[in-house]
């Protein structure tokens, strides 16, 4: 073997190292953006959710104060229908 053809299969053994380097990494890179990517839809879906919950929690605090006004008018219309038919 002479040296040019030494030199020749160097370089191409260094470039094709050189190459799969390039890929294991771009490989590498892919699957970090593939997993933050996921991991931002995630937190995304999550944050959707816990707004969902609170806005579901507070409709709930609603109906509450609602039904206990709803309650508080009927002890009014009861007290007033009292009242005014011991008038007549």
């Amino acid at each position: 073997m002479n040296i040019q053809t030494s030199i020749a299969l160097a370089a191409f053994l260094l470039a094709l190292g050189g190459n799969i380097t390039w890929l294991f990494f771009t490989y590498g890179n892919s699957e970090k953006r593939k997993l933050a990517a996921e991991r931002d839809f995630n937190h995304l879906r999550n944050n959707q959710q816990n707004i969902s919950d609170g806005i579901a929690h507070g409709f709930d605090e609603i109906e509450d104060k609602l039904d206990a006004i709803a309650r508080d008018l009927l002890e009014i219309k009861v007290w007033f229908m009292r009242n005014f038919k011991e008038r007549d």
